[in-house]
């Protein structure tokens, strides 16, 4: 399977999105040659691993809600976080 980026993802996002946690985003880099630091641009394609780590209860609200996780950024690119407080209080 594949997925296309969406701006402002990275592949912890992506991770979440499809596979429910973050742990996927290791596999998803080497399936696709990045690096985990790696700044994705909008548009790219990516192969999703198959047999990886996944959090069906996230996977399944990420789907059902149309979740698609994207890092906040400042004006200086930090990367400030997945998820906005409501859902984090949610999921802890």
């Amino acid at each position: 399977m594949e997925v296309t980026v969406k701006d402002g993802q990275t592949l912890a996002d992506i991770a979440v999105q499809e596979h429910g946690t973050w742990e996927a985003a290791l596999d998803m880099a080497m399936e696709n040659g990045v690096s985990l630091t790696d700044t994705l641009e909008a548009g790219w394609t990516l192969r999703l691993p198959e047999g990886v780590k996944e959090n069906r209860v996230m996977k399944s609200y990420c789907k059902a809600h149309e979740v698609s996780p994207a890092t906040a950024r400042d004006e200086s690119s930090v990367r400030l976080r997945i998820f906005g407080e409501e859902f984090t209080k949610e999921y802890m």
